[in-house]
């Protein structure tokens, strides 16, 4: 049976990328999959709808085969322009002030006892911030210790903070240092519930996935979470099964995760309802869980078992799958993103070039169930000359 009819609900992660800017990146995954498979995409315009959320139909053809997907992006980016927004003084003071509860509540040592990469990337703004601040010191300091006047630190304390500061300015952009605050500034906000706009949004979801279930005829659902997406993803699900559990039952509903942070949240000692959301997904709904981790990726939890980390007991755990990007994607591409850990954390939703068993575009697009794919053919590309040869799929 091939996939005629496809819902997608897409949750992005901590990213400022509205739907307008998703569907420009969704049509260089499509074209990357024209390209490799001889197919014909076509996208329609990004209809924006409320909160954050937009809509788009993709379809993709191939010989003896079309699927018509209804792609919605579900997302936070206008609720993190506003952290993006806010002063440098504001973002260093609430990104270090997370940076201190996760090393206090022992959330750090449960980082590094799961996945000890994912601590390289918790460190590096902090790092960036403590080498700032040692500098900032050590100019303020610099008359008193050659032997001046302590009355001269009147000059070099607002010298040495116009220095740091235009330090941080430049090297912004580079070092990702205000948008990593920001990033740990939301992570608290979730973890304590801080912030209206991330607890209001977290119901709208699940009341605007429950709305799309109801109303879909899709022949398969995929939820797709990326990097932090994952999280508003279960939380989403957990509570559409448990208001109307019929909505999960009437046609197959994958959850797709890809580079997961959810650990990055649920490893807080205060995430008890994420990780009980976690256990009913994992226990009581019907939703297919795979996801997939990449040894070159310090943004998420390589090598990690979500269920074994949370310690959940279940006879049914996600399916994790490890990839390697650079059988996915060209020699170009993969070296382009060495040394940049965000742009190897975005090659999780870019195109696959090399027919391969991990391809975002044939998850989305193609004719086959993702089921049906992760379990039938796990280590190898889909078998599209099957369809080419019209032989039973």
């Amino acid at each position: 049976m091939t996939i005629k009819k496809r819902l997608i609900i897409n949750f992005t992660g901590y990213e400022g990328l509205h739907p307008k800017a998703v569907r420009v990146r969704h049509r260089k995954i499509m074209s990357d999959f024209d390209k490799l498979w001889g197919t014909k995409t076509s996208l329609s315009p990004m209809a924006d709808a409320d909160h954050g959320s937009g809509t788009m139909q993709v379809t993709a053809k191939g010989e003896n085969w079309e699927t018509q997907s209804e792609f919605c992006q579900f997302g936070t980016a206008d609720i993190f322009d506003e952290y993006a927004a806010r002063s440098l003084p504001h973002r260093l003071f609430t990104g270090s002030r997370a940076f201190l509860n996760i090393l206090f509540t022992g959330t750090l040592w449960r980082y590094g006892r799961t996945s000890w990469r994912f601590v390289m990337f918790f460190m590096w703004p902090f790092l960036m911030v403590l080498a700032m601040l040692a500098l900032t010191l050590g100019i303020t300091a610099a008359p008193a210790l050659a032997g001046f006047s302590p009355l001269h630190m009147l000059w070099s304390l607002p010298l040495a903070l116009g220095i740091c500061y235009a330090l941080i300015r430049a090297l912004d952009e580079k070092l990702f240092i205000s948008y990593l605050l920001d990033d740990w500034s939301a992570a608290y906000d979730r973890i304590y519930d801080k912030s209206t706009s991330l607890r209001q949004r977290k119901q709208v979801f699940a009341t605007m996935l429950a709305e799309k279930l109801r109303s879909s005829e899709a022949d398969e659902v995929i939820i797709m979470g990326h990097s932090l997406g994952t999280v508003p993803a279960i939380e989403a699900l957990a509570e559409v099964w448990r208001t109307e559990p019929e909505l999960l039952r009437k046609q197959p509903v994958s959850l797709l995760a890809a580079g997961s942070c959810l650990l990055m949240i649920a490893l807080h000692p205060r995430a008890k309802t994420l990780r009980e959301d976690v256990r009913v997904l994992l226990n009581d709904s019907p939703v297919f869980w795979a996801e997939f981790q990449a040894l070159t990726d310090i943004i998420h939890f390589y090598n990690s078992e979500p269920a074994k980390a949370l310690k959940i007991q279940t006879n049914n755990p996600p399916l994790i799958q490890h990839i390697r990007f650079k059988h996915i994607h060209s020699p170009v591409r993969y070296k382009q993103a060495k040394g940049n850990f965000f742009k190897m954390h975005l090659l999780f939703i870019s195109g696959s070039q090399k027919k391969n068993a991990y391809d975002i575009g044939m998850f989305l697009h193609g004719p086959f169930a993702l089921k049906t794919l992760l379990s039938e053919y796990p280590d190898r590309p889909a078998p599209l000359d099957k369809l080419h040869s019209n032989e039973p799929v």
